[in-house]
């Protein structure tokens, strides 16, 4: 197994446990944005509607330009189905509040912000209901631009680590090999090494060459003798 083959496994390693813990960390970070996002705009649109007594359909039309929701105004004592009905029955528990994530029978995640009021007469339910589903859409988009984005760093990284290896380390390590097999059958026809930096392996450079000098004059002095 050749050095870049070794250097390119190790760095592909690194990249995937490194990609998929950042898949990981910021989808989840994403995500929850996301739903405190939808959560602010629904809070907003729900307290501005309670206290200025705003249609719910006025409502429902400026919190659909925050994000995807459906605001509704009714009694307490009107019978609610499905999540709507899961979430009113939580004000007969003596709060006036209900912030939270519900399920529906076909497994939609929908967000319910509901406040308890009065008006006409008796205690009202303002309840706005986000569907989570455009939400976590989003949400994903996101996701998928952030590790493209650095996937495409990745790539550029990759490329440019693996030429400065070829220049810096593979090709002079290559070419000393060559020279130390035909030394080592007393072939000195082939030009010295040159020195091109002053790295490592321009100091392995400068001892190689010295070596065959030292070579050379003593493969000479013993075909003198």
């Amino acid at each position: 197994m050749g050095l870049r083959l070794k250097f390119n496994l190790v760095l592909v390693a690194v990249f995937a446990a490194g990609f998929v813990t950042i898949t990981m960390v910021a989808g989840r970070y994403l995500e929850r944005a996301a739903i405190d996002d939808a959560q602010r705009s629904a809070s907003v649109i729900v307290d501005a509607a309670s206290f200025t007594r705003m249609d719910p359909r006025v409502a429902s039309g400026l919190g659909s330009r925050l994000t995807d929701m459906t605001v509704r105004d009714f009694a307490t004592k009107d019978t609610q189905t499905g999540i709507e009905g899961e979430a009113a029955a939580r004000f007969q528990k003596d709060i006036n509040q209900v912030s939270d994530i519900f399920t529906t029978a076909d497994g939609e995640r929908h967000l319910i912000v509901a406040r308890l009021f009065y008006g006409g007469g008796s205690n009202r339910i303002r309840m706005a209901n986000v569907n989570l589903a455009p939400v976590m859409a989003n949400a994903r988009n996101a996701l998928t631009t952030l590790m493209s984005s650095i996937g495409t760093v990745f790539m550029a990284v990759f490329v440019l680590l693996n030429l400065m290896l070829d220049r810096m380390i593979v090709r002079p390590v290559a070419e000393m090999a060559k020279q130390a097999d035909a030394i080592s059958i007393g072939d000195f026809s082939i030009p010295a090494f040159k020195q091109v930096s002053k790295d490592e392996i321009g100091v392995l450079a400068t001892a190689f060459n010295r070596m065959r000098r030292s070579t050379e004059e003593a493969i000479v002095l013993l075909k003198g003798q």
